[in-house]
């Protein structure tokens, strides 16, 4: 599985949000009693201490989200999981159609309420 190029884009866009969102990487996030949970990645930071792990299946290539989210984290663990995502998709495109010859060119804009919002363009 490492040696997938999906791994690659994966990792690339875990970094990218814990740079955007100001969170460390890591193997472990923690659960409400402090017992650690290993991952394949993990993003913590100081507004969410316990953190979201992600593991891949080696199997199957499926990618999970992980989060003690006990005592009203759900919302930083939830923007957590969308901006890896939204990086991921955002990166995946990318590639594709620089695989079939396109120029790409990349634009990140930030919403006040909405977010992050990315445009990719291919130019032929």
């Amino acid at each position: 599985m490492e040696e997938d190029p999906g791994w690659d884009i994966l990792n690339e866009a875990i970094l990218a949000a814990a740079e955007e969102l100001n969170l460390d990487v890591s193997h472990s996030i923690r659960d409400y009693y402090g017992r650690s949970i290993l991952c394949d990645w993990a993003l913590t930071g100081p507004l969410f201490p316990r953190g979201v792990g992600v593991k891949v299946d080696r199997a199957t290539g499926e990618v999970t989200f992980v989060a003690d989210t006990y005592g009203g984290a759900e919302r930083m663990a939830g923007e957590i999981k969308e901006r890896v995502v939204q990086n991921y998709s955002a990166l995946c495109v990318a590639k594709a159609l620089r695989e079939l010859n396109y120029t790409v060119e990349v634009d990140e804009y930030r919403h006040h309420i909405e977010g992050k919002k990315v445009l990719i363009k291919g130019v032929l």
